[in-house]
């Protein structure tokens, strides 16, 4: 059964190479992969002047959604010693990647090992990732398949592969591999013991093939390529008016100040407004599809509870993808703890200041408001995100207000809306 999953890796992998590609901004179609192929070397030459006005669209998805997710990354307890390792560790960096990795492959994944050096890491694990659940309970993972491919000149694509078994914490590895199942009928070239890969997976479909945001939109992307590169291509003809002949027309003869025998008008340019109708309405449905906020993909943003709606889908996927990270950056350096001697430590990833500021501050609004909480305790727990309100003046507002204020006035100040 195992080995009929992995029959397949050669197009998943093929497709996750897309994913990546898009996240990346680097993919571009062939002619006749997502439009008619262009006839003639002038519709070539076209198409190609189209692909250099064209952007991907998936570095900003990616980048959106990684800043909603990861604004800085902490911990605690109270040991120098493994804070000071920690900070060369560069937490918040490896959470960022982690949670592209989430958003792009589906898997997030890596492991602490020790170099030739002695010095202690915790590496990510990337390339094509299978995770292998138990035969028994598929909500239990019983080991992680890894799978590289490169270019070798004069040999075509080759593989490299690692299986790392998570009940005995080694990792087999086989290089050079011509297809990515092959490892089955020969022995590893390598085992690395004592190395135990932690994770987190996005989604898997039944078969057991990991799932990702990206690589699940990946046919709206290329519809909306499509949508751009026929508006590019129209908006080059639309550009100025068409001469039309008749059959009887001396073509020749055409040019300043020479009469014209035969039939001859000028074509004007049509409206390109349902085209672009069409491309708004694709971006609109790809940013409600992922949960992206306002108008982030350049399209008109949605207003009034529309708007509210749309951020706060926002928050909440990126609160899914914020726990996964933050329980995967907690498993990973306890282990590191442990290879160091060190106590273990909670890790939290914060979302950015800007977005934890303006829920917070609503929050407090709405305590407020509905009389939860009194107005000192409001204001001294918005004062960290107002820097410019310092002690005194705070001190000095609340004797001026605490007397004339109403909790409507209030709530309208911290943004809450009140009546």
């Amino acid at each position: 059964m195992l080995r009929a999953r992995l029959a397949n890796l050669t197009a998943e992998i093929r497709a996750l190479d897309e994913a990546m590609a898009w996240a990346a901004g680097t993919w571009s179609p062939a002619p006749g992969e997502i439009l008619p192929h262009p006839v003639g070397q002038e519709a070539t030459a076209a198409w190609h002047r189209a692909l250099r006005r064209v952007a991907a669209i998936g570095p900003r998805i990616v980048s959106t959604l990684v800043g909603g997710v990861v604004g800085s990354v902490t911990w605690g307890g109270e040991s120098r010693r493994v804070d000071r390792a920690l900070e060369a560790l560069d937490l918040t960096k490896l959470a960022r990647a982690l949670t592209e990795d989430l958003l792009v492959q589906g898997v997030a994944a890596g492991y602490v090992y020790e170099r030739e050096d002695g010095q202690v890491r915790i590496g990510r694990i990337t390339g094509y990732l299978q995770p292998i659940q138990d035969g028994q309970d598929a909500d239990i993972l019983v080991a992680l398949y890894q799978v590289q491919s490169y270019l070798d000149v004069g040999r075509g694509l080759r593989y490299w592969v690692r299986w790392w078994d998570l009940e005995g914490a080694v990792a087999q590895e086989w290089r050079d591999l011509p297809d990515p199942v092959s490892f089955s009928t020969r022995p590893p070239s390598a085992e690395i013991p004592g190395v135990r890969p932690r994770m987190r997976v996005w989604a898997l479909d039944p078969d057991g093939t990991p799932q990702s945001l990206i690589l699940w939109a990946l046919p709206m992307l290329r519809d909306i390529m499509a949508s751009e590169l026929m508006l590019a291509r129209a908006e080059e003809l639309a550009g100025y008016p068409v001469p039309i002949f008749g059959p009887d027309t001396d073509v020749q003869a055409v040019g300043p100040g020479l009469p014209i025998r035969g039939q001859f008008t000028w074509a004007q340019p049509g409206n390109l407004g349902e085209l672009r109708e069409q491309l708004r309405l694709k971006l609109e449905r790809l940013r409600d599809a992922l949960s992206l906020p306002g108008a982030i993909m350049g399209a008109q943003p949605p207003s009034g509870e529309a708007l509210r709606e749309a951020n706060l889908r926002f928050r909440q996927l990126t609160g899914l993808l914020r726990n996964l990270v933050e329980g995967l950056m907690t498993d990973l350096v306890t282990d590191y703890a442990a290879v160091v001697g060190a106590e273990p430590v909670p890790v939290a990833v914060l979302p950015p200041r800007d977005l934890e500021a303006a829920d917070r501050i609503q929050v407090v609004a709405a305590l407020y408001r509905d009389g939860l909480i009194p107005l000192r305790v409001a204001a001294r727990e918005i004062q960290p995100y107002l820097p410019t309100w310092s002690d005194e003046e705070l001190a000095e507002w609340l004797e001026r207000q605490e007397s004339i204020v109403t909790p409507s006035q209030v709530a309208n100040l911290l943004g809450g809306g009140g009546e």
